[in-house]
């Protein structure tokens, strides 16, 4: 039998009980036995619970918009006249008050902040069991919103909402404000196309590692960065490679990696080189897509120093006055809800995302052995995604232990412990994903160098020699970097570069890859070439040789 559920917060309540124990709702009818669960109804009892609440401050008008970590809703601020924005947090945050008291030093930060590309907030309360926040109530549409109906949008326009998010970011990193879930949906287009950014300082208050058990991960998986996704310290540069997401998707219509699982989005983060943008969509300019390349870095060092600079390199794109009046034009139209001209893109042709990894000397299937332990849990243990509406958050969760309030220190140790042997088990996941990968090709590499020379032999005796390594007709092309830089990248025992090798054109099929460096151990593997499209393999970091001989 399925235990009963609160209608309004969705946890398990007791048999016979009259109020849901988390959040105070009535769940039974008093003078009955029957339960109150009419869906119908549960949105007016919410917003008449709510404008009793708040009766003396707020008049409540309607709901917003609603996901796992919030609910909003448009409101008359009744002291000032004005209309404003309550984004209503659940009553489990509410109890606990060191959080509680989190939540409300990271709002009022973020209000200390006055940008005009930013979403002001105008109060941060407390009523009942609720948390609120009071913000500026902005009359137009998210961004994900206009880009699901709209597609790709013009350059023009492009660079008029990434000079705004820009410069919100820079400011705010400036003042010691990292967003950290920074996503079309939380960029906000007003009715005069302004864009401005919403949520400051959310998203780190509610990462908070005493509100679960086994700590959370806040953010949203298509537009984390890859420090991110491996629940490391994250800074500026985080915020700027979830800027390069919502560029790519303003560009292509899509984020530049997806998946069925989370971690296939992760792993695509962690391990897949970026799409080259012109290739689609050739009239990019080339500073615009170097920037969003850079954004998209995997290592954050990779990345901008500092998003003032960021700013300033989006600034140097030339956009003429009158550009910028019609992409001012653009997304008023694109606010108030009237289409705009559509923009035609390619498809983007199809990229590697093998992780090409040194061997060094040991067995692929001693380190499957020796994880098998660990990918079992990996798997059972699974991710739970609360997926967050109106610019709300993302979090990934899993079931921690209750705090009863005697645990003390030894509950935090745990909790602490348990965060950090998930992260583990997350990083090992993906590593022993790579591994298979590496073991098909290796059981394979024989067979395919054999047919390789075989075809090569064929080509250079043939009348087809021009497809031989090197010649244009009919090649791919393929990108790759290797560290350390002073690196020699060999293809079929042919030098292509040192250190990185950018668009170098190949004869289609499978290519011999060896990559040496003097103080280093080679590398060899194999990979495949497909005629008229690029292939970008992912960086190779050579390993150093014990003894440091060459």
């Amino acid at each position: 039998m399925i235990p009963p559920q609160c209608p309004q917060c969705g946890k398990e309540i007791a048999q016979g009980a009259r109020f849901c124990v988390h959040c105070g709702c009535q769940v039974a009818d008093p003078l009955a036995r029957t339960m109150l669960v009419d869906e119908e109804s549960e949105s007016d009892l919410l917003l008449r619970n709510l404008g009793r609440e708040l009766a003396g401050d707020y008049k409540i008008e309607r709901e917003l918009g609603r996901g796992g970590m919030a609910i909003v809703y448009e409101a008359i601020d009744i002291h000032l006249g004005r209309r404003v924005a309550l984004k209503v947090l659940p009553p489990e945050m509410a109890m606990r008050k060191s959080m509680a008291t989190r939540f409300k030093r990271e709002a009022k930060m973020a209000a200390a902040l006055d940008h005009p590309n930013i979403v002001p907030v105008y109060r941060v309360g407390q009523t009942g069991g609720l948390l609120y926040i009071a913000m500026k109530y902005i009359k137009g549409r998210a961004l994900d919103s206009i880009l699901e109906t709209q597609g790709p949008l013009q350059i023009p326009v492009v660079l008029g909402v990434l000079r705004a998010a820009s410069s919100a970011l820079a400011y705010a990193h400036e003042r010691g404000i990292v967003h950290r879930d920074v996503k079309s949906a939380n960029i906000m287009i007003d009715t005069d196309g302004r864009a401005v950014v919403s949520d400051f300082g959310i998203a780190r208050a509610v990462d908070d590692p005493n509100l679960t058990g086994t700590g959370t991960v806040v953010g949203t998986p298509y537009f984390m960065s890859p420090e991110q996704c491996a629940a490391r310290r994250i800074g500026p540069q985080s915020d700027q490679y979830s800027l390069g997401v919502v560029a790519f998707q303003m560009l292509m219509g899509t984020v530049p990696f997806n998946a069925d699982t989370l971690p296939g989005i992760m792993h695509h983060h962690f391990y897949t080189a970026v799409p080259d943008l012109r290739l689609a969509r050739p009239e990019i300019p080339q500073a615009l897509s170097d920037i969003v390349v850079r954004l998209l870095a995997k290592k954050s060092e990779d990345r901008f120093a500092s998003t003032a600079a960021l700013a300033t390199a989006i600034l140097d794109i030339p956009l003429s006055e009158a550009d910028r009046r019609d992409a001012e034009s653009v997304l008023r139209d694109l606010a108030g809800g009237a289409p705009a001209p559509r923009v035609m893109v390619d498809k983007l042709p199809m990229i590697s995302s093998v992780r090409l990894t040194p061997d060094d000397g040991r067995s692929i299937s001693a380190r499957l052995k020796r994880r098998l332990s660990i990918w079992t849990v990996a798997l059972a243990a699974g991710v739970t995604i609360a997926v967050t509406g109106a610019g709300a958050l993302w979090m990934v969760a899993a079931a921690g232990a209750q705090d009863d309030g005697t645990s003390g220190s030894r509950a935090s140790l745990a909790m602490q412990w348990n965060r950090t042997r998930r992260m583990r088990v997350m990083r090992d996941s993906a590593r022993i994903a790579d591994s298979v990968t590496a073991a098909r090709a290796k059981a394979e590499s024989a067979r395919l160098a054999a047919a390789a020379s075989a075809r090569e032999s064929r080509a250079a005796s043939g009348p087809s020699a021009a497809t031989r390594v090197g010649a244009p007709t009919d090649g791919g092309k393929v990108r790759l970097r290797v560290y350390p830089t002073n690196a020699q990248i060999f293809v079929d025992d042919r030098l292509l570069g040192t250190g990185i090798v950018i668009d170098s054109v190949l004869s289609p099929g499978t290519r011999r890859l060896r990559v040496s460096a003097q103080g280093f151990t080679p590398l060899e593997t194999t990979f495949e070439v497909t005629g008229g499209q690029t292939t970008s393999l992912s960086p190779i970091t050579l390993k150093p040789r014990e003894g440091g001989g060459s």
